[in-house]
């Protein structure tokens, strides 16, 4: 099973913009609920008050919500699909068609957002996945690499060197040996370079990682003190603004686990699960109670059934939850 180092559980700019957007979300959708209680409107005032970006977002997202034009969309559309309700729920949770109207305005919001920052990426890329697709592709020199979900690359192949391109999301790269044509992975803050090797790179918010399976590797930073590092068989880095951080040995098993569709986790906080189960789930997960996301999670999980994660996950924690079809979950 594979732990989180420190490294990984470094919190990002992005990393904490997409974190106050969830939460105000979940905020949005409890405010406009008519039986809020009295420590519930001071615990939010007392969020809210945390700094201008948690009243920033709050109030871009509140401003949508209250547009009658939205609210009467989302309506409609939760009312032609019935929630499928977790057990025990609460009395503020059964009167789902205003909680629902409400994120699914939010929703809508993001995914627009999303689909127009990621318009870029489609017209760069020379092959994509979707959300929870896996893809097998063969190169001209015989390399292969697997895309995981949600995940982009470019490739250039001109008779000097073998490039590749990754855009966004995770690849896992099996290269021919070939040490008259160096195979460079760039990624946005590090060039990873092979020769015949297997390993994976994935781009998070905020930095890239390199997890190197099989073989050697040369990572050099794309910015700051352009410094280079050798990763072996079973060690993994990170390259933040210019820096690589010093390899480490790292699970292969659990690193590459997704290649078999699985999550291997020992230890890790619950939020973080629920990021990763995010990357593969075709709508949106809420978690409402940000308290939750402390629980420590240990276990494996089939990623290609995330509706599934979500159920194993309430039937294993203090949580419950309730859907709108495979596009929205609320877990509180």
């Amino acid at each position: 099973m594979v732990r989180f180092s420190d490294e990984q559980r470094r919190v990002t700019p992005n990393d904490r913009e997409a974190g106050i957007r969830h939460e105000a979300i979940a905020w949005v959708v409890r405010l406009h609920n008519s039986r809020i209680q009295p420590e519930d409107q001071r615990t939010f005032e007392a969020w809210r008050a945390q700094s201008a970006d948690h009243a920033r977002m709050f109030d871009a997202l509140s401003g949508v919500w209250n547009d009658p034009e939205w609210q009467a969309a989302a309506v409609r559309s939760a009312e032609r699909s019935p929630l499928q309700r977790g057990h025990g729920l609460s009395g503020a949770v059964r009167r789902w068609p205003r909680v629902v109207a409400g994120i699914a305005v939010c929703v809508a919001v993001l995914a627009i957002a999303v689909f127009h920052a990621d318009l870029m990426v489609r017209f760069q890329s020379d092959y994509r996945t979707g959300t929870g697709e896996r893809q097998t592709i063969q190169l001209p020199d015989r390399s292969t690499v697997t895309l995981n979900t949600q995940s982009a690359i470019a490739t250039t192949f001109d008779g000097t060197v073998r490039r590749v391109r990754l855009l966004k999301g995770e690849a896992f790269f099996q290269v021919q040996p070939d040490p008259d044509h160096p195979f460079i992975v760039e990624s946005r803050e590090a060039d990873t370079r092979a020769v015949g090797t297997e390993f994976v790179v994935r781009a998070q918010p905020g930095f890239d990682q390199v997890t190197v399976l099989e073989g050697l590797v040369e990572v050099r930073s794309r910015g700051g003190s352009r410094s280079t590092a050798q990763v072996p068989a079973g060690a993994q880095l990170q390259c933040e603004q210019g820096q690589l951080s010093a390899p480490h040995p790292v699970d292969s098993d659990s690193v590459s686990a997704w290649l078999r569709g699985r999550l291997v986790v020992d230890g890790v906080l619950l939020a973080q699960v629920i990021d990763e189960v995010r990357r593969y789930y075709p709508g949106t997960i809420v978690l409402w109670d940000q308290d939750l996301g402390e629980i420590r999670v240990t276990g494996t999980y089939n990623v290609d059934d995330p509706a599934g994660v979500l159920s194993l996950l309430v039937k294993t924690f203090p949580l419950q939850m309730v859907s709108l079809t495979d596009r929205l979950a609320i877990l509180f």
